[in-house]
């Protein structure tokens, strides 16, 4: 049986709040805090871009041709800073648009050869402070953690359409 917001809420499945460090919340949010904090120093000191350019990057690397509004949903970011992001990237010559063909409005998004290069050096730094922030896990640790993470994630998106807030 699936439990939902409501039961969870009378099932008490979190432990104890005494102090705000004790919520699941603000634990992620701190740790995400963190983490962002040190991935936006090393990115702009080794590569001159920032954090949201390089997930720009990775997503319209890793999508067929995403347009501008598929990358910013995965991003859950507003359509001004999107924007301001594509044009810096294309000023930049790391990224090329180009209108969709199916909708005249929509902007498709293409790495551009000098994007390709940066993309693939950004990734394998990605990766090499990704296994240090896993360093404290396990193997199996660190799967495990993903997969609660995706499911906490998938569970936050049901909820905030349950609630009327557009992720």
């Amino acid at each position: 049986m699936k439990t939902t917001h409501q039961d969870a809420v009378t099932l008490k499945i979190h432990p104890p709040i005494a102090v705000i460090e004790d919520a699941l919340s603000f634990r992620v949010a701190q740790f995400n805090l963190i983490n962002d904090r040190l991935g936006a120093m090393n990115f702009v000191a080794r590569f001159g871009i920032t954090l949201n350019e390089w997930r720009v990057i990775g997503l319209t690397h890793s999508g067929d041709r995403p347009t501008h509004s598929d990358v910013r949903r995965q991003l859950i970011m507003d359509k001004g800073q999107m924007s301001r992001i594509v044009r810096s990237l294309s000023e930049r010559g790391f990224l090329q648009t180009q209108e969709a063909e199916s909708d005249k409005r929509a902007l498709r998004l293409e790495l551009s050869t000098e994007g390709r290069i940066l993309h693939d050096h950004i990734l394998a730094e990605a990766s090499r402070r990704n296994e240090a922030v896993a360093s404290c896990f396990t193997a199996e640790e660190c799967r495990e953690f993903l997969r609660l993470l995706g499911k906490l994630t998938d569970h936050a998106i049901v909820r905030a359409a349950e609630e009327g807030v557009e992720p």
